[in-house]
């Protein structure tokens, strides 16, 4: 796999997840149509799913030595989203601040684990190339 073409392709992943992230809490700052922001909710939890999961199996196949610690940040960023998937009553689903804390704990995780993941990634790609060589 091209390192270039997969820190491409991530980084529109991320760009997607971001933007459900944001566009998560204008819906839930305005309040005015909770079944809108739960629909945006269920797509930020399936695509956020998604999206680590193939990162997981990624980590894996290279073997990234922080896998741990990264899939752990994965598993608190999912416990988050599915506890505001908890509709109670039908009521609002997430609070704007929920969603801003979502926004935050998701823009963080990009910026310095990601980040890394991605660094290790090229070196591992490069290496892999260079052994294959003739």
């Amino acid at each position: 796999m091209n390192p270039n073409s997969y820190s491409n392709s991530t980084d529109a992943e991320h760009h997607v997840q971001l933007g459900l992230a944001q566009t998560l809490c204008e819906a839930a700052g305005t309040g005015v149509d909770a079944a809108l922001t739960r629909e945006i909710l269920d797509q930020l939890v399936a695509y956020s799913d998604v999206h680590f999961l193939s990162e997981q199996l990624l980590m894996r196949l290279c073997g990234y030595p922080d896998y741990d610690d990264h899939m752990s940040d994965h598993d608190r960023l999912m416990t988050k989203l599915e506890a505001a998937k908890q509709y109670g009553d039908g009521a609002q689903t997430i609070t704007a601040s929920e969603a801003e804390t979502i926004l935050a704990l998701l823009a963080q995780h990009i910026s310095t684990k990601d980040r890394r993941f991605v660094d290790f990634f090229r070196g591992w790609s490069q290496h892999t190339a260079n052994a294959g060589s003739p």
